[in-house]
């Protein structure tokens, strides 16, 4: 049963009165709860999203309804279904409040406030558009949630204030709002004919040009304590806090560069029946250093289903910092670009990284997205500068790029199965030498590590599999590097797909694998023991042992609605008389029994 509140509704749901001529609703404030507990991929909230309706209205003065305890997997208060469904009075209550707005002032504006889970300094701006090579379109059967005078005005100079606070404002890049389902379809004429008394209501105030509404998506650099959501609280407040010029007046022109809409709805498009496409091309480097015991994934997406960029370094054995960015990553030859981060992968070229970055003390609260941004801190200072120095014999970074687009390209031409794509043969590797320096928590760290170059190590891919054991390592030799590749996966029906090969002399030389053993702990931490074993073309044997340094437990979305569990980390190895550095993995796929609080999304992207 619903605990209800003193004014009769939900205990989770908190109401705030107001003067001015806005309702903000928070729809994701609450908490992961048995519900989450319970679901293969629940949603994560929206955290910290209620603390900030809450300052931006008493800024305001507006009114709002803010969820505080009701976890989204038991009750998602964004979707119009399941509103209708479990909790019709919130509607009520919502076409309540605007009509005391319309009232008193004549038109309303609704302010929805979510949570991105990037990290980059970003909002995503939805109002039923989105932006298509500088022209504002509504996704097909979308409606728009505003007039052209709220558009071209107070959304106009909220995205001026974003930039000038170094924050990035999109429209719809992410999160248009354009779903039928979607909270904010509510606010427009889509629902007219609808048999729910409440959507009709607020579909005849936006037919009647009374109410605009914007969902404003913020990600987690805005939302966890800090500088950064300060400037964002400030901007959006300021901007909203004229209230007759923020509904009322449009920009004037030439003030703001101006912003082309096109209203009309899209037809739908064409149904395909192709099954499955391939996934993107993620490329980039994997870096460690045992001396110091500090290593870093960077990976950028290109292609079909690309995410952006991202670089995690794992440090002090479980520590996380961890930087994302949405849109497309940029290549301009070796180098490759995404916000404040950027790779040029040739010789003497730079790793760089200034910007803002999660820091979460313990890894193994990735197991759930959710418990480790709860967990997290803002450095907003992070830095990376580093140098790469190759073997001369590696091929060329251009060189593994065209390799990884040409293999997903044939995939795509063929319609490959994923079972197929998931057996194909990894590209092919560069690795050498990564020196620089790091800044975490204004603390300077130098490091000399050993890298590897190319298609990103533990990216999942569409692949099928049971469990996955992988790991690679560079031992430097004084006249460049060798270098040792292996993964088993097991797969459904008892069948196996093992690969191993050795860079040495420059070329690149398959093994037969034997074993790859990562033996897990009994608590969550790092592997008691890494070793692998492979006899080369000649039958000479091949055994390599690891001493695990760092690590993270990932819970990651699989194919075909699946879940894997992640364990993974860099390590010291050991091959002879050489010593390397290098990375180990090990993911198993898990089912309801075994999921705990398990996000939606990845962390890495």
């Amino acid at each position: 049963m619903t605990e209800l509140s003193a004014d009769g509704y939900a205990s989770w749901l908190e109401i705030i009165d107001g003067d001015a001529p806005f309702l903000l609703i928070a729809p994701h404030g609450g908490r992961a709860g048995a519900a989450a507990r319970g679901a293969l991929h629940p949603k994560v909230n929206d955290l910290e999203t209620a603390e900030i309706t809450r300052e931006i209205a008493g800024r305001l003065g507006a009114r709002a309804l803010i969820n505080t305890a009701m976890d989204r997997n038991e009750l998602d208060c964004n979707r119009l279904s399941q509103i209708m469904q479990r909790a019709p009075w919130l509607l009520e209550l919502i076409v309540k409040q605007l009509a005391a707005i319309i009232r008193c002032s004549g038109h309303a504006t609704v302010l929805l406030i979510h949570g991105w889970n990037i990290i980059e300094p970003r909002i995503d701006l939805g109002l039923g558009l989105k932006d298509v090579g500088g022209t504002l379109r509504p996704p097909p059967g979308a409606h728009v949630s505003a007039n052209n005078t709220f558009i071209r005005g107070p959304v106009s100079a909220l995205a001026a204030r974003l930039r000038d606070a170094q924050i990035n404002p999109t429209f719809g890049l992410r999160y248009p709002g354009g779903a039928a389902q979607n909270l904010l379809q509510g606010f427009t004429p889509r629902h007219a004919s609808s048999e729910a008394v409440p959507l009709r209501q607020l579909a005849a105030m936006a037919t009647e040009g009374v109410l605009n509404a914007l969902q404003l998506e913020m990600s987690v650099a805005l939302r966890l304590p800090g500088e950064l959501r300060e400037r964002a609280i400030a901007a959006i407040s300021d901007t909203f806090v004229d209230n007759e010029a923020a509904s009322r007046e449009e920009i004037p022109a030439g003030l703001y560069p101006p912003v082309h809409i096109i209203r009309q709805m899209a037809p739908p498009p064409p149904r395909k029946t192709v099954a499955s496409s391939a996934p993107p091309s993620r490329v980039g480097i994997e870096f460690y250093d045992p001396a110091t015991q500090l290593g870093g994934m960077v990976s950028f997406d290109f292609g079909p289903g690309a995410a952006g960029g991202r670089i995690m370094i794992l440090f002090d054995r479980c520590r996380v910092a961890l930087f994302t960015a949405e849109g497309k990553a940029e290549r301009n030859g070796n180098r490759l670009s995404i916000g404040p981060l950027s790779l040029n992968a040739a010789p003497g070229g730079k790793l760089c990284f200034r910007g803002p970055a999660v820091i979460v003390d313990d890894g193994t609260a990735y197991l759930s997205v959710e418990r480790a941004l709860a967990a997290g801190r803002l450095d907003m200072a992070t830095e990376v500068e580093a140098t790469l120095e190759f073997d001369g014999a590696a091929a060329s970074f251009s060189d593994l790029l065209v390799e990884l687009d040409e293999l997903f390209a044939e995939a795509r031409a063929s319609r490959m199965q994923q079972q197929a794509l998931s057996l194909m043969t990894p590209p092919h590797a560069a690795f050498g030498r990564l020196h620089g320096a790091i800044r975490l928590n204004n603390n300077r760290r130098a490091f000399e590590a050993n890298f590897r170059l190319g298609a990103s190590f533990t990216g999942l891919g569409p692949q099928k599999f049971v469990t996955r054991r992988m790991v690679w390592s560079n031992f430097s030799r004084p006249r460049g590097h060798d270098a040792f590749e292996a993964r088993a996966l097991e797969l459904d029906g008892d069948a196996q797909h093992r690969i191993a090969r050795v860079f040495r002399g420059g070329q690149w030389t398959s093994c037969s694998l034997r074993e790859i053993d990562i033996k897990l702990a009994p608590s969550l931490t790092a592997p008691e023991r890494i070793r692998a074993a492979a006899t080369q073309l000649n039958g000479a044997q091949l055994s390599i042992e690891g001493e695990p340094g760092t690590f993270i437990m990932l819970s990651r979305p699989g194919p075909d609605g699946t879940r894997l569990h992640t364990l993974m980390g860099f390590a010291e190895f050991k091959l002879g008389d050489l010593k390397g550095a290098g990375m180990y993995e090990f993911s198993q796929r898990v089912g309801l029994a075994s999921a705990d609080s398990e996000p939606e999304e990845s962390p890495d992207g």
